[in-house]
């Protein structure tokens, strides 16, 4: 390996680009001008060609040799251990991502991740946070946001919306309008192309804003209705307790899940008992877990009125409604393969009602699909609301706002 030692004086910055927690790929990002110098000392490529002759955009795979340092015994020294210099290399993806700006690209291990960092700030690299570095590049604002979600986000959808974004998906659309509503000659045509973009922006907005924050689904129902194995059986493991005791939840416990592509927290909280059912007042641990349920209910996005279909319905205790802003309910119905169920199917499903089993897995695959389609009705097929530009941040809402406002002038112009 080369010798670096020269290179303790150089100024220039490397940070992490891939979250901090173990995953499939881990990057970083190297700028400055020394960053040439260190990538000679350890990187080799499989093609022998030399880094200086890539193009900006170019990638090339070799090894990374990591500088390592172990004891070995020496017969002539009085410790009997002496310090060993050794070197491991590590198959890694170099990216000349601009004129001083590198990437290296390795398998996702965090002490390949901190090797990799400590030799460039033993070199005289600055660590510095990956907003930073976005900043030094001459990244905007909406991108780093888009950068900071993608590395939060669950779920499918979120990520290719977010990407998309990332790829100028968004700038494109705004300049579309912009260019449309701008032209000399007046058009129908142009007024009817520009309102299309626009509405799907704004159609969009409302998801888009929020894809870094999971959608919160709340079960509620009585005490023994199933909440806890209905939450089990959507999650995929056990998650909540399930006791055939009544009343096994105290608390609301919340577990992050995937449904169809988008992410989702259920929410199992306490059963309610019918105020009849107590000849006293409720016993304090009944009742706070009770008032923990409806706080947590009353910022849902969406409520489960989960009760067992054979037990009578109990509607004693029931969340006040909050309005056209409130959360939506869907009614659920569980326990459908136990046979004293199966009389009341039929009614309940004329009643709006989804039928399901936890130990037959009935009717589960469609709460999911109501589950989401009620969360997220622009995601409904067919559509077009998420393929092109999609606002994330207030800023964007301003603008199609502004936008939107020169449509309406150019409409009346017409």
């Amino acid at each position: 390996m080369k010798e670096v030692d020269s290179l303790k004086d150089s100024r220039f910055v490397v940070t992490r680009l891939t979250p901090s927690q173990v995953g499939a790929l881990g990057v970083i990002g190297i700028l400055g001008g020394d960053a040439e110098l260190i990538l000679n000392a350890h990187f080799d490529a499989y093609s022998k060609s030399s880094i200086q002759t890539l193009d900006v955009g170019s990638l090339v795979a070799g090894d990374w040799h990591h500088a390592i340092v172990v004891t070995q015994s020496a017969s002539d020294s009085p410790e009997g251990m002496v310090p060993q210099r050794q070197e491991k290399s590590e198959c890694v993806v170099l990216v000349k991502t601009g004129v001083e700006t590198w990437e290296i690209h390795v398998h996702g291990g965090l002490a390949v991740i901190k090797s990799l960092l400590k030799t460039f700030v033993s070199a005289g690299a600055v660590e510095i946070p990956s907003n930073e570095w976005f900043a030094c590049n001459g990244s905007s604002y909406r991108n780093n946001v888009i950068r900071d979600q993608l590395a939060r986000v669950d779920g499918f959808y979120a990520s290719q919306i977010l990407t998309r974004q990332l790829a100028g998906y968004f700038q494109r659309d705004i300049k579309q309008i912009r260019q449309l509503i701008c032209k000399s000659k007046k058009s129908q045509d142009n007024l009817k192309e520009a309102e299309t973009v626009i509405n799907r922006l704004e159609r969009s907005a409302r998801v888009g804003i929020r894809l870094a924050e999971p959608w919160q689904v709340i079960l509620l129902g009585p005490v023994n209705a199933g909440k806890s194995s209905l939450l089990n059986a959507l999650a995929g493991y056990a998650r909540s307790i399930v006791s055939p005791h009544a009343g096994t939840t105290r608390d609301v416990l919340a577990t992050r899940v995937v449904l169809n592509g988008w992410a989702v927290d259920l929410t199992d909280t306490a059963g309610f008992h019918p105020v009849s059912d107590f000849q006293q007042p409720a016993p304090s641990i009944e009742k706070e877990g009770m008032e923990r349920a409806m706080e947590a209910a009353r910022s849902a996005d969406l409520i489960l009125n989960v009760r067992a279909l054979n037990e009578p319905e109990n509607d004693e205790i029931s969340l006040e409604s909050g309005g056209e802003d409130g959360p939506h309910y869907l009614e659920v119905g569980t326990k459908a393969d136990l046979s004293d169920s199966k009389q009341f199917i039929g009614k309940s499903l004329s009643a709006g009602l989804i039928v399901t089993s936890t130990r037959t897995g009935q009717g589960l695959d469609e709460l999911v699909k109501v589950i989401i389609e009620t969360l997220i009705p622009e995601a409904r097929e067919p559509t077009d609301c998420f393929v092109g530009g999609v606002p994330i941040t207030s800023e964007d809402l301003d603008v199609v706002k502004e936008l939107h406002e020169k449509i309406k002038i150019y409409s009346r112009d017409l």
